[in-house]
């Protein structure tokens, strides 16, 4: 029983370290408490969108097409007859999973490459910095544009596009915290004890830079559904029947005379979720900043 108690009271206190930091963070502004709300309302509705969807995104009624709001249809109709509100629920989902994607890959494959290239310096750091600048050099949307119309209109071609596009600024962000890290004492101790590069880079640097990268993250959420639905737009991501956000605008913008909610309610959707996100990564990028509340040091070896 006794053994029992020890082994929760860590996870408690942690709860409870969880709880007042989150407490901290929504009490520094109200455009926090808004941006948490509105992250978390997409989240939701992400996770349980079809679910409370009235209609199936995907079901025709040419008997009921262009239809305003209404009570049977709350963002009323396309041109098909398809239940907007519906296909904007579902939309959620997709971009917030592409979104998670994207940003996983770009964040797996730059934080690697940067990690590495600070830590070992020399040659390497000079080849991977020379390949980053490589990529950094064309404009993000047009790279990620001109590759995804190479590969073919696709969902999942965006998704790769934009995961290429994204990388390089994690490995400069990675690189640049592990410059700052390397000669460190916790570092110098691990070298002095024997530990490998390997066993420095995820024993002690990754800990000491995931909070940046978590700041960053946050703030790329809305700019990879941004971007995403950007090239949805273009017609090189989603592609019919898929409810993506972009594509129902692309489908709607011809009716922005006669049947305004069609391109309006998605539109607003996606302005509002990006909205939220940033939002949300700019207070965390204030809260963490060290010449605002302290250094990260106290996360260190």
């Amino acid at each position: 029983m006794i053994a029992e108690q020890v082994a929760a009271e860590p996870e408690t206190t942690g709860g409870r370290r969880a709880l007042r930091a989150t407490r901290r963070f929504l009490g520094v502004s109200w455009l926090n408490v808004l941006g948490a709300a509105i992250v978390v309302l997409v989240l939701f509705l992400a996770v349980l969108g079809r679910g409370i969807a009235p209609h199936d995104p995907n079901e025709l009624d040419l008997a009921a097409t262009l239809q305003g709001p209404a009570a049977a249809h709350w963002f009323g109709t396309d041109n098909l007859g398809r239940d907007l509100f519906s296909r904007v629920l579902a939309g959620a989902r997709i971009s917030i999973e592409v979104a998670v994607i994207i940003l996983f890959l770009s964040v797996a494959f730059g934080t690697l490459l940067g990690i590495v290239s600070g830590l070992v310096g020399g040659l390497v750091d000079e080849i991977i910095m020379r390949i980053t600048d490589l990529f950094l050099a064309f404009p993000a949307f047009i790279l990620a544009a001109a590759i995804a119309a190479t590969l073919g209109p696709s969902l999942n071609h965006t998704v790769l596009a934009l995961a290429v596009v994204f990388w390089p600024w994690y490995t400069r962000l990675a690189r640049g915290q592990v410059l700052s890290l390397r000669e460190r004492e916790f570092v110098l101790a691990a070298r002095v004890a024997g530990a490998g590069t390997m066993r420095i880079a995820t024993g002690h640097l990754v800990r000491n830079v995931l909070p940046i990268i978590i700041v960053q993250v946050s703030l790329d959420v809305g700019y990879a559904i941004l971007a995403t639905s950007a090239l949805s737009f273009l017609g090189l991501g989603a592609q019919p029947p898929t409810p993506e956000w972009g594509a129902i605008i692309t489908d709607g913008r011809s009716y922005i005379q006669t049947a305004w909610w069609f391109p309006t309610f998605p539109g607003l959707a996606l302005a509002v979720t990006v909205l939220g996100f940033n939002l949300l990564g700019d207070g965390l990028r204030d809260w963490i900043d060290p010449r605002l509340r302290g250094s990260l040091g106290g996360v260190e070896g």
